[in-house]
């Protein structure tokens, strides 16, 4: 009888602490994942891990602190995946439509191919990876960072030194 009055009282305060945090999890999940599929998966998924901690007696001091960082951790496991989901190379003609013509961008007259291959002769295989984290992935500079293992200012940093490197390479040869 003890052992279905514990599992009753886990059950309320875990509906408890549902209702209460799921809107703002979910919210913070679609915020950086802009799709509300993964979104909802990433906040079931938090509220799952700590819904078994509390069958199995863990105490959680922080339910609110909890599942901000196992949510969070499960929006970083969905990045992984749609990464390496999306493991190629994406020629930059394929953006073409997205290129205006202004002094701080490629003239639209220029042959993607000749830039595309230009780039990949002048950008070394961790600058290609930057230049994808950052415009093609739409990763913000704390993910590029995170992703490359380095620190968000010398992400920063990189992609500074990246795209003067780019901007001078198109100068040369336009």
């Amino acid at each position: 009888m003890n052992s279905n009055h514990n599992k009753k009282a886990v059950q309320d305060r875990f509906t408890q602490l549902y209702n209460q945090y799921k809107s703002p999890i979910f919210k913070m999940c679609l915020v950086k994942l802009k799709d509300s599929d993964s979104a909802e998966d990433c906040m079931q998924n938090a509220f799952m891990v700590l819904y078994k901690k509390m069958l199995a007696g863990e105490e959680i001091e922080n339910p609110r602190a909890f599942l901000y960082k196992t949510s969070g951790n499960f929006v970083l496991k969905c990045f992984d995946e749609k990464t390496k989901h999306n493991q190629r190379m994406v020629p930059i003609y394929d953006y073409e439509d997205k290129l205006i013509d202004d002094n701080n961008k490629i003239y639209s007259n220029m042959d993607y191919e000749a830039l595309n291959k230009q780039l990949n002769d002048v950008l070394n295989p961790d600058e290609q990876q930057l230049l994808k984290y950052k415009y093609i992935y739409d990763y913000t500079i704390e993910e590029t960072a995170k992703k490359l293992n380095i620190s968000k200012t010398a992400a920063a940093k990189r992609l500074q030194r990246l795209r003067t490197k780019i901007k001078n390479s198109v100068e040369i040869n336009r």
